[in-house]
């Protein structure tokens, strides 16, 4: 990476993968028919008995931090820009991909593009890069917090709406979710993986409004999106039911031998719960690829 005028956040992934699981988990306040959830056996403790869950559906996510140069510097990610005449001005922010790791036998990058193709053959989940349009830690700390207070209030028992305005709303008496509408989530850029690469030397840069998206071999991408509107999409809701296709535990089976072919040897006890399989694969992500498992739930009726 050229240090020329580079801008480093300074704030951690962790700490991105920690704001944005908090925002997700919001919706499980009480009496919710759905939750979003990090799926994994560090979070087991979260669920309780499996004989809750009527049904789910996977997302998975690579938290990254935003990285920048101004646009008057010399780096290579403002040369390729320039020459594919994308604007940089003020400045632009990237992030690069992880390097493979001497026990992996492939990127995560790849990993998580294999994911995402899998998911989206089936149309049972997604799979994607998000990255904070922040640079500091204060002021992201600070938006995520003033989100918070601004979607939630105390009185849900009480109402219909538990949220504060009808534009925050993300989740209404009809079962609605609207995540786009969470101000935070707009503050996050969303890349999903689109090819296979054979060297982790590679960036994804964009401008701090979220917009003209580059791959640095480099080609001009643009698929802007953000988190909140990723989450929509996913969730969009009709007749109080989500439009995604969502599985029970016992036909989830089979998606879950699809996604583990090739992320673990396809070695796996079949013994055991499917539930304990989801956690399993969930721990695995997280900690040889630094990739979250989150689920959608929909819990039975008690």
């Amino acid at each position: 990476m050229s240090k020329s005028n580079l801008i480093i956040p300074d704030f951690t992934e962790d700490i991105v993968g920690f704001m944005i699981q908090s925002i997700l988990t919001i919706t499980r306040f009480p009496r919710a028919p759905f939750a979003l959830v990090p799926l994994s056996k560090k979070d087991e403790v979260i669920y309780g008995a499996d004989a809750l869950i009527d049904s789910i559906s996977p997302i998975y996510i690579q938290f990254k931090r935003s990285f920048a140069y101004p646009d008057n510097s010399t780096s290579s990610i403002i040369k390729d820009r320039k020459k594919l005449r994308v604007n940089c001005s003020p400045r632009t922010l990237f992030f690069e991909l992880r390097d493979k790791q001497p026990k992996h036998t492939d990127y995560q990058h790849n990993v998580l593009f294999n994911l995402k193709a899998k998911l989206d053959a089936t149309g049972k989940g997604k799979a994607f890069y998000t990255a904070p349009l922040f640079l500091n830690r204060t002021a992201y700390l600070l938006a995520v917090h003033m989100s918070s207070l601004l979607s939630w209030r105390p009185w849900h028992w009480f109402m219909h709406d538990p949220f504060y305005e009808q534009t925050q709303n993300i989740l209404d008496s009809t079962g609605n979710m609207r995540f786009q509408n969470i101000p935070i989530l707009k503050e996050h850029i969303v890349i999903p993986p689109h090819t296979i690469v054979t060297t982790h030397k590679h960036k994804y840069s964009y401008l701090e409004t979220g917009g003209e998206i580059c791959f640095h071999d480099p080609t001009y991408l643009n698929n802007q999106s953000t988190l909140g509107q990723t989450i929509y999409d996913f969730l969009r809701f009709r007749d109080g039911q989500p439009t995604t296709e969502m599985m029970n535990l016992t036909e989830s089976t089979s998606l879950l031998d699809s996604l583990q072919n090739g992320q673990l040897g396809g070695t796996t006890d079949r013994q055991r719960s499917i539930i304990d399989r989801w956690l399993d694969f969930g721990e695995m992500l997280r900690i040889d690829f630094d990739i979250y498992q989150f689920m959608l739930l929909k819990l039975k009726n008690e």
